[in-house]
């Protein structure tokens, strides 16, 4: 499931990057909103800040092939000491209405780890949280903490090279979805409802992702 997951990958096997093409200044600047802050002692010439939208379809439980909402995820990555590194930014979704879960809606928020080092084959992995909102649910009711791992699922695409624009599709099939946490005396019907917990190897998420990319 890794939702808006993939990072860079080509430039010659390793870049996955894209940029703003032809936006106005200020949808551009509004695109690079979340880019972090490097850390102590980068050279900023050595980092790019990328942003990931993704359009994703995901089945857990007894959730099948449901359409998530837009998702976000903005990164930076670089080098530091001479060595690989990266900083998170954001992650961003807009929530949509959950089946089995009456006047209930899902989005993903980041569950604290990331690590978007990518090749030909794997673009990433993060932990995420499905978040669930309803009107008999506490505020923070989620599950526990998914841990995804996103596999190229085709080519990258080249859509322009001018400025370089890239698509690629990814997946996930085995990952596992804990039981909610913080969800009140709904929790225990919550779980029977959506299927929860799910083990590995019964639930699926497949994106489509577009990456923009801006030097520092």
């Amino acid at each position: 499931m890794k939702i808006a997951l993939a990072a860079a990958a080509v430039a010659a096997a390793a870049l996955t990057a894209v940029t703003a093409a032809a936006q106005p200044a200020s949808a551009a600047e509004n695109t690079f909103a979340d880019c972090p802050a490097l850390p102590a002692g980068a050279d900023p010439a050595q980092w790019r800040c990328e942003v990931l939208d993704s359009a994703a379809t995901m089945s857990f439980g007894t959730v099948r092939d449901l359409p998530l909402g837009p998702m976000r995820l903005t990164f930076a990555e670089g080098k530091l000491g001479g060595q690989y590194a990266q900083v998170f930014g954001a992650l961003r979704s807009e929530p949509v209405a959950v089946p089995g879960l009456p006047h209930g809606t899902i989005r993903f928020g980041y569950g604290g780890y990331s690590d978007f080092h990518s090749d030909a084959q794997r673009k990433g992995e993060m932990d995420l949280v499905a978040e669930f909102d309803a009107p008999y649910l506490p505020r923070n009711c989620a599950t526990g903490v998914i841990h995804t791992v996103l596999r190229a699922d085709g080519p990258t695409r080249v859509v322009s090279t001018d400025p370089l624009t890239l698509q690629f599709a990814t997946r996930d099939d085995e990952f596992a979805v804990p039981a909610t946490e913080n969800c009140g005396p709904q929790a225990r019907l919550t779980n029977r409802r959506l299927g929860l917990p799910a083990a590995a190897g019964t639930n699926s998420y497949a994106q489509t992702t577009t990456v923009r990319l801006r030097d520092y």
